[in-house]
């Protein structure tokens, strides 16, 4: 056993010294060469296989960074554009209630005050709508309703907190307005309810050839409900019917009811014909009529003397004696004539 050992270890420090040997003189070996050409292409598929590995690693980290860098890009952009709308919702609001401040200060002597709308009737329309203000804030029922574009309706229903708000739209609205350019009376009502659009029809009105499209229509103020002059519509088509019930005209409101937001009241008040009191008719003076004194009844056994009236003269059987009128005394002047 021990030779055995001893052999091949002889055996390894011969081949050793051969390698050696042979290195040195630049020549590869046949086991070099034999061991060389059994391990490089392992070699090659191990540096290979360590490369995808190494880059598929890599590749999944940057892909990673990649998701969140790109979610905190994606979260940056979110709020910068949730901050343009924003700040497009304020731009136009701020205009919006520039505008209604400009009208506010027209009806300075009306007592405006803003409202917003915080509820509406089923439908596209704003025909019927509730605000936020109500008789804690001097809202009562007829108060006008309008925007910085021109009438909106009037108050009917009012709370606490709150307030209902009837458009001229509603069929069961009427105005009433003028021509602006022929000053022609009529009434604009609403008729929502039974058409598909938001146009009003203005009848009643006395010449209705010298109306045209185009024409404004602003309150009369006849009514005692709205101020005079508030813009209501234009407008856009002229009846030409030889009856008088169907002459009227179609108005185009110049508030668009498809969208409204805020609104102002107009706190004052007019009295209506129903609310004046009638003037009392004054009566009558009462003619006094004199009452007939009764003639005293006589005691038996004495005698009546009738009390003196100043009055009345209680008659007599023996007429008066004829009274004979003294003679006027002679004047001076008289007695100078006959002499």
């Amino acid at each position: 056993m021990r030779w055995i050992i001893g052999a091949a270890i002889t055996v390894g420090i011969a081949l050793i010294i051969m390698f050696v040997i042979s290195r040195g003189s630049g020549q590869v070996t046949i086991v070099e060469n034999a061991a060389g050409s059994l391990i490089t292409p392992g070699q090659g598929l191990f540096s290979s296989m360590t490369l995808r590995i190494k880059g598929w690693f890599q590749n999944r980290q940057d892909y990673n960074d990649l998701l969140v860098e790109n979610h905190e890009l994606q979260m940056e952009i979110d709020s910068l554009s949730i901050q343009l709308q924003n700040a497009e919702e304020e731009m136009q609001e701020n205009d919006r209630l520039k505008a209604l401040l400009d009208v506010a200060e027209r009806y300075e002597s009306q007592d405006p005050v803003y409202a917003a709308v915080i509820a509406k009737d089923a439908g596209v329309w704003f025909d019927s709508f509730t605000i936020n203000k109500g008789t804690l804030h001097g809202v009562s029922v007829n108060n006008a309703v309008i925007t910085a574009d021109g009438l909106v309706g009037r108050v009917y229903e009012v709370g606490l907190n709150y307030a209902k708000v009837r458009s001229i739209i509603s069929a069961s609205s009427s105005v009433a307005c003028l021509v602006q350019r022929t000053r022609d009376n009529g009434v604009v009502t609403g008729q929502v309810e039974t058409t598909a659009g938001d146009e009003c029809r203005m009848n009643y009105l006395p010449n209705i050839t010298s109306v045209v499209p185009g024409d404004v229509v602003v309150t009369s103020g006849v009514d005692m409900l709205f101020p005079k002059g508030i813009q209501v519509g234009t407008i856009t088509s002229v009846s030409r019917q030889t009856d008088t019930v169907d002459k009227s005209v179609i108005v185009k409101p110049s508030v668009d009811f498809y969208h409204i937001e805020e609104v102002l009241v107009l706190r004052v008040v007019f009295e209506t014909a129903d609310s004046l009191k009638p003037i009392p008719t004054p009566s009558p003076k009462p003619i006094v009529t004199p009452k007939v004194t009764p003639s005293p009844t006589p005691v038996p056994g004495t005698t009546s003397v009738p009390t003196a009236n100043p009055n009345w003269s209680y008659p007599t059987a023996t007429p008066a004696p004829e009274t004979i009128p003294t003679p006027a005394p002679t004047l001076p002047e008289e007695s100078w004539a006959k002499g």
